[in-house]
């Protein structure tokens, strides 16, 4: 059975840590094309995306460095590196500020 061509959705919001927590899990191994849009819903939070090839047993590949999303904005990002799965992480910006971040995401084969 092939995957579809393109698909779409959306991880759970999540109450931010003082740590690296995470977010959600995408199997992208049939995708070249993913994209993440983060909304902060409240206080500032740093968020990370690594990468696996082994089927998501470890992320040990940076596939888009600690950025900040800060509460009300919208920060995209894309990736075109080959993958077996992504994972987006995420931490509160200043500790002891919780903040609640939503994503959604996109993949596409083209």
């Amino acid at each position: 059975m092939k995957p579809p061509i393109a698909s779409y959705g959306a991880f759970a919001n999540k109450l931010s840590a003082n740590a690296f927590a995470d977010v959600g899990v995408l199997g992208v191994a049939a995708y070249r094309t993913k994209t993440f849009v983060f909304v902060g819903a409240t206080n500032t939070m740093s968020v990370r995306v690594v990468g696996s090839i082994d089927g998501g047993v470890t992320y040990p590949f940076t596939e888009h460095a600690a950025f900040d999303v800060a509460s009300g904005a919208t920060v995209t990002k894309t990736s075109t590196t080959p993958y077996t799965h992504l994972k987006t992480e995420f931490q509160s910006k200043v500790g002891g500020s919780h903040g609640t971040l939503s994503s959604a995401w996109f993949r596409s084969q083209w």
